[in-house]
């Protein structure tokens, strides 16, 4: 509940400062890039999956991996994403090199609504909490989806690659081409993101007890009221003993209505990316910088 109230009070902020026609900048700013020397030594860093360290729906790649198994013996690592857990194994887990330490990572699908962190002794991850939709809640949402292309007149594409809605447990993902559309299909889809911005407009009308984000390329996520990214950052708190200024969220959709946007109210430092060539940098720069071990047993 802190971080829903936090999170409602910072909402206001921004109308607020809307209407005197200025923006409000997010606690203690969001930022690119360019400005990362500050926090070169911060403890954990939480990663953006989709956009950040892969492109969409696609697996890891040599580089990103190795760096981030460089990454994991000198930091903790976080990543929160609108995927599955089951996608988190195949896209990320099933791609780091064997000798990463799991110790220091936790993962966060379904827009952080489960959390699965690493059992050293039984050598797996295990699902640490979770948050479930209810048969009829998911029914409600999908129902609202409907009611919203037929106000709209959105029409399906005449082609799909998968299910066009998923329901991932904690999260109801709508994805416009379907779960398995190519990427380069999905890229063109909606570049701008206003056909999502729109049918999430009237959504929020529909379905005033959830939280509705976009994410990747062409999807739409809708978890429980409450229950969205920002979640993790409560829970690494807990788990680790830590304080909000140890932290950094790296993400590529800070923007308004972006699944990431919600990171901004929770008062951890914020970094926009405009994808893995960019967090590459970054990490790079975090590895490199003289190679401080900040955690204890590292």
């Amino acid at each position: 509940m802190y971080y829903v109230t936090r999170a409602a009070q910072w909402v206001c902020s921004q109308l607020a400062s809307q209407l005197q026609g200025r923006t409000a900048g997010p606690p203690n700013g969001c930022f690119t890039i360019s400005g990362t020397s500050s926090v070169v030594r911060k403890k954990i860093i939480i990663f953006d999956l989709d956009g950040t360290l892969t492109k969409s729906k696609s697996n890891l790649d040599r580089e990103m991996a190795s760096l981030i198994s460089e990454l994991l013996q000198l930091r903790y690592v976080a990543v929160t994403s609108g995927c599955s857990f089951m996608q988190f194994k195949n896209q990320f887990l099933s791609r780091l090199p064997k000798r990463s330490n799991l110790r220091n990572l936790f993962l966060f699908p379904t827009c952080s609504s489960s959390g699965y962190y690493y059992d050293r002794r039984r050598g797996r991850f295990y699902r640490a909490y979770s948050n479930l939709l209810s048969e009829h809640a998911t029914k409600s949402i999908i129902d609202s989806f409907e009611t919203v292309f037929a106000k709209i007149g959105y029409a399906n594409p005449r082609k799909t690659y998968g299910p066009v809605f998923e329901n991932r447990g904690s999260q109801l993902t709508f994805s416009a081409l379907g779960q398995r559309a190519p990427l380069r299909l999905k890229q063109k889809w909606d570049p701008d993101r206003k056909k999502r911005l729109r049918i999430r407009k009237f959504l929020r009308m529909q379905l005033r007890n959830f939280e509705i984000t976009i994410g990747g390329t062409t999807s739409i996520d809708v978890t429980r009221k409450g229950i969205n990214k920002a979640l993790c950052v409560e829970k690494l708190e807990e788990h680790l003993n830590a304080d909000l200024k140890d932290m950094l969220f790296v993400g590529d959709a800070l923007f308004r209505g972006g699944n990431d946007y919600i990171m901004r109210s929770t008062g951890v430092r914020c970094l926009q990316v405009s994808g893995p060539k960019e967090t590459k940098k970054l990490i790079r720069r975090i590895v490199w910088s003289g190679r401080n071990r900040l955690l204890p047993g590292t």
